[in-house]
């Protein structure tokens, strides 16, 4: 999943409680090179809005037939100024199409083990500053106690009917009385 992949749908939500489609974009790219960022974009958002227009969406996720289709960017990276006004110009041509728009920073930083930080034998890292963080997964589910909680039982008696011809499964906990 890249902004480099222009033809390739990055991903596909689906919000069956507020009946919602999410189409997303995922841009991993800098923005050093603004005019090929542009362009790649551009393709990226034609290729998305061709993908529901045509029908595609709805031959995968029959489902979703008059879900409202919001186009979501994920950027990686902040955006640069240049990039804002782009983007809002974007918006409003995703809009004057007839979906919404939704879009995101998502703060990803690698840290690799040459440059920022150092594992020892234990399992604890040291980071440039000198600070020392345990990353093995064993302590940290012992500190969270991760243990599911004990649960009563309780007997359901679980029963289907149709509402509007759509069946529903109703959930009824009997109480101690029995009723």
């Amino acid at each position: 999943m890249s902004l480099l992949d222009v033809d390739t749908i990055d991903y596909v939500g689906v919000n069956i409680l507020f009946k919602r489609v999410y189409v997303g974009i995922f841009d991993d790219l800098d923005w050093d090179d603004e005019a090929t960022h542009f362009s790649l974009l551009t393709k990226k958002i034609d290729r998305y809005t061709q993908y529901v227009r045509s029908g595609q969406l709805l031959a995968a996720y029959p489902g979703v037939r008059g879900y409202p289709v919001i186009i979501e960017y994920v950027a990686m990276r902040p955006m640069t100024r240049a990039a804002e006004v782009f983007w809002k110009t974007r918006e409003t041509i995703i809009r004057s199409v007839g979906f919404d728009v939704r879009c995101r920073t998502v703060d990803v930083r690698h840290a690799t083990a040459s440059d920022e930080s150092v594992a020892d034998v234990t399992g604890a890292t040291a980071n440039t500053s000198g600070v020392l963080a345990d990353t093995r997964l064993e302590s940290v589910a012992d500190v969270l106690d991760l243990a599911p909680p004990a649960v009563a039982e309780t007997k359901h008696s679980n029963e289907i009917v149709r509402v509007d011809h759509h069946p529903v499964l109703v959930m009824r906990k009997k109480t101690s009385s029995g009723r």
